[in-house]
């Protein structure tokens, strides 16, 4: 489970900003719902089952979501030969000439198998300039690796006793080139000890940046025994008028792709998709008089249920796999009682699943469905750089009603609007 993520001089961010999940002890609303208390080792927070970002379009909510997505992509593809000589897409924050300079920073708190994990790295576009490893076996801390280039860019590394043997590290060290990581090399040769760090990045963690967002991962959930059921069930519950959903298979033919595209993306896509299965998705509805099913494609449907549908598969498997589910803009076409109910749901279950999101929706600002800690905000500063606080930062009574002051700009996090006057009277 995600207990805190910082990130500094990463595009609108400059400064180091930290999103926390630990649940705050001083509230004790919504605690049977809305916590995750077990599971972790003596003297663990107990962690918030979701948080919700808020704030004026351009102030960073977004980036935020990116770093995250940028930090995993980091971890699963640094260590590959296509990545090899490659640069970093490593993007500063630009309006300054210190920042532009500086090297990006990311890191990451997690518990995986009952362990706390502190990962991070800094890094620019030609090289990782620190990378450190952090682990917590009974509580205490142990420094796996700390890996720092000086200025000459000479590498230097510190290990723990506890880490590896040292012919082994030797190997490691060795194998690692500027542009990768020593995480991601270590676990590419079969390194246990840092396997839990790596597999929560590919395993555990699902973040899904606006607009990538597709029904594809969902289509193909739907060939698995039981789980277009599951899928059919989901779309119901938001009173869509779905009676089943079939999946149609075929061979990906160069035809597929339009006549108007430009050579180039079309010669890529038919290198990608070459020999492999396409799926097409047909929901089924039922006719008014006779009851008979009439096909739809997926295309035919409102951008609502297709919205909806794409979400279905991720929102399922990381219940299943107590999976840290990170959305940007999830209220994407999506009335606001469906958004609620998805968020209410998530409350609901078992799972210890977290879900981090980005929203305008303010009618789940409520503190029958968010807890205080639960609500950050993000704005930017004189010098146009985000700032993300919490909502508990403010003296916030118990049943105060949050949306309306959020709307008030009590709390900040909201844009400031001038009257603009499109048409000049004569």
């Amino acid at each position: 489970m995600l207990i805190e993520f910082s990130v500094t001089n990463y595009r609108s961010i400059s400064g180091r900003q930290t999103l926390n999940l630990a649940a705050s002890e001083a509230y004790s609303e919504l605690e049977t719902t809305n916590i995750v208390a077990d599971g972790f080792e003596a003297g663990a927070p107990k962690l918030l089952r979701s948080v919700a970002l808020y704030g004026p379009n351009a102030s960073g909510k977004t980036t935020l979501i990116r770093a995250l997505d940028f930090m995993q992509d980091c971890v699963l593809l640094s260590a590959k030969e296509s990545q090899a000589g490659e640069p970093i897409d490593a993007v500063p924050f630009k309006l300054t000439e210190k920042t532009r300079r500086a090297p990006s920073e990311f890191e990451v708190t997690f518990v995986e198998g009952g362990i706390r994990y502190d990962y991070g790295f800094s890094c620019n576009a030609s090289r990782f300039t620190e990378e450190w490893l952090r682990a917590y076996p009974n509580g205490r801390v142990q420094t796996w690796f700390h890996r720092v280039t000086d200025e000459s860019d000479v590498e230097h590394y510190k290990f723990s006793p506890k880490f590896a043997s040292p012919s082994l590290r030797k190997s490691y060290k060795l194998q690692t080139t500027p542009n990768t990581l020593f995480l991601s090399r270590a676990t590419q040769l079969n390194n246990q000890q840092v396997k839990p760090v790596f597999s929560w990045f590919r395993e555990r963690l699902n973040v899904l940046t606006a607009g990538e967002i597709s029904g594809e991962f969902t289509a193909r959930r739907c060939e698995v025994p039981g789980q277009r059921e599951r899928i059919l069930a989901f779309l119901k519950a938001a009173d869509l008028s779905i009676s089943d959903i079939r999946i149609e298979k075929k061979e990906f033919a160069d035809a597929d792709l339009p006549d108007e595209m430009p050579s180039e993306l079309k010669e890529i896509l038919i290198k990608q998709k070459r020999g492999k299965t396409l799926l097409a998705t047909k929901f089924q509805h039922l006719d008014a008089i006779s009851s008979e099913a009439v096909e739809f494609a997926h295309e035919e449907e409102s951008d609502g249920t297709r919205a909806l549908f794409a979400l279905a598969g991720p929102w399922l498997e990381v219940l299943e796999n107590d999976e840290v589910l990170i959305i940007d803009e999830l209220d994407r076409s999506l009335h606001p009682l469906i958004v609620r109910q998805l968020v209410e749901q998530f409350h609901r279950t078992k799972s210890k699943a977290q879900l981090i999101f980005t929203t305008h929706d303010t009618t789940i600002l409520s503190q029958k469905i968010l807890r205080r800690d639960q609500v950050w905000l993000t704005e930017k500063n004189k010098g146009s750089a985000t700032q993300l606080y919490p909502l508990s930062d403010f003296s916030i009574r118990e049943n105060e009603a949050i949306e309306k002051g959020y709307l008030a700009g009590r709390y900040g996090g909201i844009p400031i609007l001038s009257k603009l006057d499109f048409y000049e009277s004569k």
